[in-house]
């Protein structure tokens, strides 16, 4: 039983609401205050419209008995008047039961005062039994009698009205404070609903930052990272199946460079002896040779070549992800000694020259060496490849701010433009790079861009009026540049 509870209470812990299970609760949680408010409104506007339904019926009553007490005291001095002179008991008994109910009216309008309108309401009815005993008991026929009585009876009628009135302002000016205190929480409250919606959508953008970060490292070769993915259920998944993912590209990553090692290194042995081999044949060891012969072999040293370059460009797109976390101190003199004695026997086989342009501060820059020193030998020997005898190329090296430009200019074929989008793709050969008798590997140019992606560059192509083309590459130089 106790396992049981720690089970439950573990998966209570670790439960997670999916993406419309937190988009409700979000609904909830900002509408819940804006519901609450209403209730609490249409209860006391019901208190209101309660009270003012009470204030309605009283106010029927009080003026129905005064009324009809108007119209009794109307009729009683009527009748008085007509008895002095025609001594009629029919009338004495009308007048005696007209002052009844008069008493009557008025005790009905006492019970129906608060204590400041019985006073007024027992004031009257006090004048009404002084009258009527001076008219009944004494037998008194002066028409005077009657006057305090009118008096009053206009006086009362007044009174009632600005009484009435008064109550339907108070009334009124209660639904409107009610109204308007109503719309008062209701703006207080947009605000928090917002701050509410907008904290849900803070919490799910956040969380899908983490996993661009997460699939940014993925896609920059970080096989390591921990991927802990937090939110709605739908996103743990997600961040579940790209661990997932993260291993098996880990595992395709390493038996591709395995498989390039073991590749290279079997193409390599063979290789030698068939350059051991040619070269004893061309310096006629093993005997002499004919001019037919000797053009055969030029034809297999030229093959030979091509097929040592593309080794050599392999081993370089193999050893990119191993150099890319290797920070070294670079320096562009000692860069461009190395890259000009790499090309000397190149550039004088065709009369081409490089032009450099150097403008970087003498320091040393913490970036990765190897990989810019490749991806300059390969533009270079891209723009060589394809530049006439004699020509020039231009390598520009120049640091503005936080950036590092390198720029390799030539004025060979240049790039059509429907094939730019497609020269950095492994293995790909331009047309013009077919029609040549010795064409590359197809991988410079993506040896290239892996690089400066690595170096968390860009590297971009344009067009070099009159003719040629341009490199530029652009990498972001670590803080702490010394």
């Amino acid at each position: 039983m106790p396992v049981t509870i720690g089970i439950k209470y573990n998966a209570l812990l670790t439960w997670r609401p999916s993406l419309f299970g937190q988009f409700l609760m979000s609904i909830l949680l900002s509408l819940l205050p804006l519901l609450l408010v209403v209730i609490l409104f249409l209860n006391a506007l019901n208190e209101q419209l309660a009270t003012t339904q009470t204030i309605i019926d009283s106010n029927y009553k009080v003026t129905k008995s005064f009324n009809n007490l108007k119209q009794d005291l109307n009729t009683i001095e009527r009748a008085t008047r007509q008895n002095w002179v025609l001594k009629s008991e029919s009338l004495d008994g009308l007048i005696i039961d007209k002052w009844i109910r008069s008493f009557e009216t008025i005790d009905e309008l006492i019970v129906l005062g608060n204590e400041y309108d019985k006073q007024k309401w027992q004031t009257f009815s006090t004048v009404l039994h002084n009258t009527k005993r001076q008219l009944i008991d004494k037998n008194m026929q002066n028409a005077t009698l009657f006057i305090p009585i009118s008096l009053l009876l206009n006086e009362k009628a007044l009174w009632l009205r600005e009484k009435n009135e008064q109550k339907i302002a108070e009334n009124q000016q209660q639904l409107e404070m009610l109204q308007r205190s109503f719309i008062n929480w209701l703006v207080a409250l947009l605000p928090l609903t917002m701050l509410v919606g907008g904290g849900f959508l803070l919490r799910i953008s956040g969380h899908l930052k983490g996993l661009t970060t997460v699939i940014d490292k993925l896609g920059e070769g970080h096989w390591q990272q921990t991927i802990s993915v937090k939110g709605s259920a739908e996103l743990v998944e997600l961040g579940n199946k790209l661990q997932w993912v993260q291993a098996q590209l880990h595992t395709l990553e390493q038996q591709k460079d395995t498989f390039l090692r073991h590749v290279t290194h079997e193409l390599k042995t063979p290789l030698a002896s068939m350059v051991e081999g040619t070269d004893l044949l061309s310096d006629e060891i093993v005997g002499p040779i004919n001019k037919e012969q000797q053009a055969v072999l030029v034809l297999i040293t030229q093959g030979m070549d091509r097929l040592s370059n593309m080794i050599d460009s392999l081993l370089s797109y193999n050893t990119i992800r191993t150099s890319k976390n290797n920070l070294t101190k670079v320096e562009f003199e000692l860069i461009k000694r190395k890259i000009n004695d790499h090309f000397n026997y190149r550039l004088q086989s065709r009369n081409q020259t490089l032009c450099w342009h150097v403008s970087v501060p003498d320091v040393s820059l913490p970036l990765a060496g190897e990989l810019i020193e490749m991806s300059i030998i390969q533009l270079i020997s891209n723009a060589l490849k394809f530049s006439f005898n004699g020509d020039a190329v231009n390598v520009g090296v120049s640091q503005v701010k936080e950036h590092l430009y390198i720029t390799v200019t030539d004025h060979g074929v240049g790039i059509k433009e429907h094939e730019k989008s497609k020269i950095f793709n492994a293995f790909y050969q331009t047309k013009a790079s077919q029609e040549q008798h010795s064409p590359g590997s197809g991988l410079g140019l993506t040896i290239v861009k892996e690089s400066v992606e690595h170096l968390c560059g860009t590297i971009t192509v344009e067009e070099n009026r009159p003719q040629g083309c341009r490199f530029i590459i652009q990498i972001p130089i670590p803080q702490g540049v010394n």
